[in-house]
């Protein structure tokens, strides 16, 4: 009976109960990464945007 349930573990792993802390660690570097993707893809908008609005400002002067 009990080698079957360590076979049966083996192919079905049982989620470790992390602690709260863990978890929270886990989700705020994620969230870190995305928060960080979109601020430097807002930078790279707002970048070649007012590029070219110069150009344009140029191009009609």
């Amino acid at each position: 009976m009990n080698q079957m349930r360590l076979e049966l573990e083996m192919f079905y792993p049982q989620e470790e109960k992390n602690s709260l802390l863990a978890r929270f660690k886990e989700k705020s570097v994620s969230g870190a990464f995305v928060g960080l993707t979109l601020l430097a893809m807002a930078g790279w908008i707002y970048l070649l945007s007012s590029m070219f609005l110069k150009f344009m400002l140029w191009w009609f002067s």
